[in-house]
């Protein structure tokens, strides 16, 4: 049996989910940067799959919202919590565009012949939400009804363009009948792949390994905010034992581990033995005792002369 969230921890996942398009993601950044760089003094690695500490993040940010008059009151502010909040939809959005192992470059584009057969639903579906919005204006409605009849990649980056610019034109008259901002960002997407624009590319990032560092700075940098609200929860709330408790259970102990760089061999090991101290070599040995003198050898007796 699943289970079952309470309406708060929906608008928790709802407020930090992960966002959708590339642009959205820069401005997160851009907005986080500024503090990112205050606090992360070392980029530190994970220590436990991310999703780990993401719902520990969450969980901390519903009592923070919570609880949200004490904190106020203790100098943790609707900015701290904004930023808090920004961090997880960060971390979030990393850890499925640039997450390890399986879920590595989860992120890719697509190939054409995939994007053009992804786009034929999102089209078929945003003209539906228009035939029932401008069924009184037939000629509005013609607009969302265009096609890729020549079947090929520049028509496909027209058409998707346009109808983007449509429905974001007429969201009003549109949103009522079913159209979504997550609708829009499957669109936003669509339209990246089809033009050629991977993710890498979009945030300005050379390789893979780029990639990781920043989703390292960001995991390290919502840790580091985890721990501030932590303190700032134990502080306000210190005569609320249940609060209190609550706040207390947050310690990210397991969160991060520092880099450490690659050697070559282990100390000792026999293929890289330890390196000796050598002292140089004297011509002359020094004796501690004077030695002996050895006896001298008999000499041989000649034969008389006859």
């Amino acid at each position: 049996m699943g289970i079952e969230l309470s309406q708060e921890q929906h608008a928790v996942l709802k407020e930090t989910r992960a966002v959708g398009t590339p642009a959205e993601f820069q401005a997160l950044l851009e907005q986080a940067r500024p503090e990112m760089d205050r606090i992360v003094r070392e980029v530190m690695e994970p220590s436990q799959p991310v999703s780990t500490t993401l719902t520990e993040l969450r969980d901390l940010y519903l009592s923070v919202v919570q609880y949200e008059a004490p904190l106020a009151s203790k100098a943790y502010g609707p900015e701290r919590r904004a930023l808090l909040r920004g961090a997880i939809q960060l971390l979030d959005t990393a850890n499925l565009w640039f997450g390890e192992g399986k879920r590595t470059g989860a992120y890719q584009v697509r190939s054409i012949e995939q994007v053009l057969k992804a786009s034929r639903p999102w089209r078929a579906r945003l003209k539906a939400f228009a035939d029932q919005a401008f069924v009184f204006e037939p000629d509005v409605a013609e607009q969302f009804a265009d096609v890729n009849t020549s079947g090929t990649l520049d028509e496909e980056v027209s058409d998707l363009g346009m109808l983007l610019r449509l429905a974001r034109q007429h969201q009003a008259r549109l949103t009522p009948v079913g159209l979504t901002e997550d609708f829009l960002r499957e669109g936003s997407v669509l339209l990246d792949e089809v033009s050629g624009r991977d993710l890498l590319g979009i945030l300005g990032l050379r390789n893979r390994e780029e990639a990781m560092v920043l989703r390292n700075s960001i995991v390290t940098y919502a840790t580091l905010l985890g721990y501030e609200a932590r303190a700032a929860g134990v502080n306000a709330c210190w005569d609320m034992p249940e609060a209190k408790r609550r706040f207390n259970a947050a310690s990210f102990r397991n969160a991060l581990r520092r880099l450490r760089p690659k050697r070559r061999g282990r100390a000792g090991a026999p293929d890289e033995p330890a390196p000796v101290e050598t002292t140089p070599v004297q011509s002359t040995p020094v004796q501690s005792t004077p030695a002996e003198p050895r006896p001298a050898e008999p000499k041989p007796i000649e034969p008389a002369p006859i």
